[in-house]
């Protein structure tokens, strides 16, 4: 063969060279580009509904470069970007951000408070919607999200819902997780025409909020003998972005660039310049909206105010009072149009191109083919329950788009200097700093909650197993009120030590089984394999009470709201109610510390209490003279006994914006009002776990 160049290879597997390489590549371009086409144009020719389906959707498919690093969980759209900024985590079944590489506890609390703003991708929520007629909507939404559709102005799309969801048949004692209803608004008023509604939830409880809407949905459909209710599952569809902080308004009226200026929403969201708190708006206020491409422009930031500061504020406060968003259908709950402005996503060559050709400082001029993205944007709590917190914490903006576009338009947020990025670790703290609980470490009863203390517990335990045995706490060795070892499970908080057990009022005598007995059947279970196997251990017994139904309930203590009328008392004696403690005096309550109540001879704490209170802003000798007496001092009280125990802390530290130590947790309604007890002042003492001395503290329902 080699003699006379007989040639070896085989040509159709040969690489093509030269002119013959070029021509193949250019024709597969044109042939994408023309295949892309076609598939727009057929998108915005067709008419009817979307396809009905109520199955999960699949992850999108990674980069051939990436995809083995997403076996078993996805990636967001700026997990590139966080990558290389902040420590990774994976939770939920994604890859997210836990929290910056650099210093930020100071940092993050100061942008929330002060100047500047931070932002969360928070892409990971989950997104279902439900759509069908508007009359069967509103019982499949009342049948798993209890008050989901009673506000008028929800329902007409104009504010949206913070509400719990429940298991069918369920309500109270057995909630899922709190979600967020959005009402898309009609069309045409009174025509009947299908209604679309968007339910977001964190991904901890997805699968459960989604299998019970599907089934009420199912449950309709039936009822109706025909199907006029649909469900879709959105999570990979739509992304978002979460925003809060002083320039957070600012911020994003540089970014979102809006495609009709004459618009009746683009004008308010246009009109908001200068605005430094979005909780000054009215609560649950949603716009919606298309942008176009932030990419095209070459410097996102906004012309220097042509009015004063006096006139800003004047401005600003006639929109506060006179707030009217109007009622137009949200675009982005379309899947046209939705899947039109993906398909219509220019590459970052071709929007270089385009800059290049606009000159220096000068943004591209639009064109008939850029894409018009469809958003919402819906006014939000930091975290957890905004009644409570009222307006002192500060609100924040929520920008749900399609997934594809959230990089783009973080990539421009993040330019802005005044903005920084957070991780989990960060809406953890910020929600702590302002009081509220955050989900779903701070709720426990729900099936979140528990998962979520499960793993904690794991990662404590295992981090005490690698200290040495000369370095790490004894805790079976430890002296509380007199006796020896912790109570309960160190790394978690054992919620079974407060749950009533449940004994029989009148016991059968006669049928107390004797020794012999039991030897009898354990000699029969032995020898019979045809015995079926014991039951399996029964489930949790303690439940969480959201807190619109412990604020009712303690207002009509002890008599009971009409909501929890029907609730046995046993099940009410184990409901878990979220409670915010601030303590008196010294100390840091961490997680998993234990909460007591007052013992029955509590005369020294309420003495040092008393003390507490009139040695505020005094010195220390000032104080001392008063009564008031330091931790390991003899005349210290005595920290109460385990029967006295009533809750555990969830959340613990140094809260900076309210300048001391606060803890957030639960407490057993059971326990608290045991005997009758629990009515009078709520005044509590905190216990570290592994410390011998109690803390004095007040707790106030979050």
């Amino acid at each position: 063969m080699k003699e006379d160049n007989t040639p070896t290879h085989t040509f159709r597997r040969r690489k093509k060279s030269g002119h013959d390489r070029l021509r193949a590549e250019t024709a597969a371009k044109l042939m994408k580009m023309g295949k892309k086409r076609e598939v727009v144009e057929r998108l915005i020719s067709v008419e009817g509904e979307e396809t009905r389906s109520e199955e999960l959707k699949k992850p999108p498919r990674g980069h051939s470069r990436f995809r083995k690093r997403q076996k078993g969980k996805t990636w967001l759209p700026t997990h590139v970007w966080h990558a290389k900024r902040a420590h990774m985590a994976v939770r939920w079944r994604f890859s997210v951000a836990e929290s910056p590489n650099e210093k930020s506890f100071r940092a993050t609390q100061r942008a929330v408070e002060k100047h500047g703003g931070i932002a969360w991708d928070t892409s990971y929520w989950s997104s279902i919607l439900v759509r069908g007629e508007e009359e069967l909507m509103e019982r499949v939404l009342e049948a798993v999200c209890n008050g989901a559709s009673e506000d008028k102005k929800v329902r007409e799309g104009r504010r949206t819902k913070e509400c719990w969801a429940y298991q069918r048949g369920g309500y109270p004692t057995k909630p899922i997780a709190p979600v967020t209803v959005i009402w898309s608004p009609e069309e045409v008023k009174g025509s009947g025409l299908p209604r679309r509604v968007l339910v977001r939830v964190h991904p901890s409880a997805f699968f459960q909020v989604w299998e019970e809407l599907r089934h009420a949905v199912a449950d309709h459909n039936l009822a109706a003998g025909l199907q006029k209710v649909f469900i879709d599952d959105l999570r990979f569809e739509l992304g978002s972005i979460k925003v809060s902080g002083p320039s957070a308004t600012d911020a994003l009226l540089s970014v979102l660039n809006i495609t009709n200026p004459d618009g009746e929403s683009e004008k308010l969201w246009a009109s908001l310049v200068g605005l430094t708190n979005p909780a000054a708006l009215p609560p649950d206020a949603v716009l919606g909206f298309e942008i176009s491409d932030p990419r095209l422009r070459v410097t996102p930031c906004l012309n220097p105010p042509s009015e004063t500061p006096e006139d800003q504020m004047q401005r600003l406060f006639r929109i506060q009072s006179n707030w009217l968003a109007p009622a137009t259908p949200y675009s982005l709950l379309d899947p046209r149009k939705r899947t039109v402005s993906v398909k219509l996503q220019a590459s970052q060559k071709r929007i270089d191109k385009r800059k290049s050709a606009a000159g220096p400082g000068k943004s591209p001029e639009p064109i008939e083919q850029d894409p018009k993205i469809p958003i919402i944007l819906a006014l939000s709590p930091l975290s957890g329950n905004k009644a409570i917190a009222g307006n002192k914490a500060p609100g924040a903006w929520t920008i749900i788009l399609p997934w594809k576009w959230v990089h783009p338009v973080w990539y421009a947020l993040i330019r802005n200097h005044n903005i920084r990025f957070g991780g989990i670790t960060e809406q953890r703290q910020v929600a702590f700093d302002h009081g509220l609980t955050w989900f779903p470490a701070d709720f426990p009863g729900t099936e979140a909650g528990d998962i979520w203390e499960e793993e904690q517990a794991a990662i404590r335990k295992e981090n005490w197993d690698k200290k040495p045995k000369q370095k790490r706490l004894n805790y079976d060795a430890i002296k509380i009120s007199g006796k020896r070892g912790e109570i309960g499970e160190w790394n978690r908080c054992d919620w079974g030590l407060l749950m009533t057990p449940e004994v029989d009022d009148k016991m059968d005598v006669d049928n107390v089984p004797t020794t012999s007995s039991l030897l009898a059947t354990a000699q029969t279970l032995h020898t019979d394999s045809t015995i079926p196997p014991p039951e399996p251990p029964t489930e949790k017994k303690w439940w969480h009470i959201p807190t619109p139904l412990i604020s009712a309930l303690l207002r009509t203590h002890p008599a009971l709201p009409s909501s929890l009328q029907d609730i046995a008392p046993k099940v009410l004696r184990n409901g878990i109610f979220n409670v915010k403690i601030t303590l008196l005096h010294r100390g840091s309550p961490t997680e998993t510390g234990r909460i007591y109540r007052l013992p029955a001879d509590d005369g020294a704490w309420k003495k040092l209490g008393a003390a507490i209170q009139r040695g505020r802003g005094k010195k220390k000798y000032e104080k001392r003279e008063i009564g008031v007496v330091e931790a390991g001092e003899a005349e210290y009280p005595e920290c109460p006994e385990e029967e006295d125990l009533v809750g555990f802390v969830t959340t613990g530290n140094y809260s900076l914006t309210e300048g001391k130590t606060v803890a957030l947790g639960g407490i057993v309604f059971g326990a608290w009002f045991r005997e009758g007890k629990g009515g009078g002042e709520r005044v509590c003492v905190v216990r570290g776990v592994g410390e011998t001395v109690g803390r004095l503290g007040m707790w106030e329902v979050v």
